[in-house]
Order: C-alpha cells, then sequence, then structure tokens
C-alpha cells in the first residue's frame, strides 16, 4: 500500500519561507490570516534584522498580504518605498479619468497659488464643489472635511466628491500637495 503523498506546506509557512529567502530572521517574523482585515497580515518584528534594501524582496514575498512592521521608522519607509512603486500608476490613472471627464484641461497647477489653502480651493472649484466646502485646515494640515449631514447619502456623496478624490489622488501623486481624511470619528458625539 502506498503512503499518502506529504500534504502541501501551509500558506503561512510559504509565506514565512519566502521572507526568510529574503534574509529577514524567522525569529522576527508572524504570518496569520486576520479576519478583521480580511486579509493575511505579515508582521514583521525587530529581531527579523530588516533593512530598506529589503523591501522589494519582503513586497514580492508579502504578495498582496497586509505588512506591517513593529518598527514604526521602517514602516514609513516601507509606505514610502511602496507609494513610489505606484505612484506612477496612480498618476496616470487619475490623470485619464479627469480626461474622460473633461477636466483634466485647465487642471489646477499649485505652481500657480502663492499658498496652500488657495491652491485647495482651485481644485475644489475645478470639481464643482464650492470653495472650502471639503478641503479644510485641520491643525497645520489640510483635510478632506465635508460637512457631517453630506455622509447621510453615500450616492449624494459619491456624486458629489468623486472628481475631488480623483483630484486629491492627482496632487498627491504629483508631490503637490497633501491633504489628509477626516473619519467619522472627528464626527461623533462626545459621550
Amino acid at each position: 500500500m502506498d503512503a499518502l503523498p506529504e500534504p502541501p506546506p501551509a500558506y503561512e509557512q510559504v509565506v514565512t519561507q519566502k521572507l526568510v529567502e529574503c534574509r529577514l530572521s524567522v525569529q522576527g517574523l508572524a504570518v496569520s490570516y486576520e479576519d478583521y482585515l480580511q486579509s493575511y497580515e505579515v508582521v514583521i518584528g525587530r529581531s527579523a534584522n530588516v533593512t530598506p534594501e529589503m523591501f522589494p524582496c519582503i513586497r514580492e514575498a508579502a504578495a498582496a498580504d497586509i505588512v506591517t512592521f513593529q518598527d514604526q521608522e521602517l514602516t514609513s519607509q516601507y509606505q514610502a518605498f511602496l507609494t513610489e512603486i505606484y505612484r506612477p500608476k496612480m498618476i496616470a490613472d487619475a490623470e485619464a479619468e479627469l480626461a474622460r471627464r473633461g477636466l483634466l484641461a485647465g487642471f489646477p497647477r499649485r505652481s500657480a497659488f502663492a499658498i496652500d489653502i488657495l491652491f485647495a480651493e482651485a481644485l475644489e472649484d475645478h470639481c464643482g464643489v464650492t470653495k472650502g466646502e471639503a478641503i479644510r485646515p485641520f491643525g497645520d494640515a489640510l483635510a478632506f472635511q465635508p460637512p457631517p449631514e453630506m455622509a447621510r447619502d453615500f450616492k449624494t456623496f459619491s456624486e458629489r466628491y468623486s472628481c475631488l478624490f480623483i483630484a486629491i489622488i492627482l496632487v498627491s501623486g504629483r508631490g503637490e500637495l497633501d491633504i489628509s481624511f477626516v473619519g467619522n470619528e472627528a464626527f461623533a458625539v462626545p459621550e
């Protein structure tokens, strides 16, 4: 009687092995499926001995999984690495969508405005949104923060602000302006 074939290694083991092949120390690695993320998460601890030179290999090994570093500086560096990889496609996609809508011609450029808020207002105006309605000062930064009542109807919200989202993606990709997003917690009623 023949023996049953060896079962294939678990997904977690495959990803871990790929990361070890990237020269990460296995002691600093944890790969698991997380329900709240609806994805596998690769947690890379300090003892994995990661350097930024390993990022391309980590990205390939982790594929579509979420990569989390316990070291905040490495997290920032990895996010910057990913941003640079995806930046050309992000810009091209945003430009294509604005062109499809007939809004790429005459699109505002940051260099034409003295201060960030004037540029932000020009983006709103270009997309048919009242100046100051959705992009507002938030501390020392600018944030996308439309009136709370606009969030009650997703279809209306989407129709009203879809162009502005695309504009924000484009100017962020070009490095012209960073605009943060304020989540629902900013609108929560204090207990």
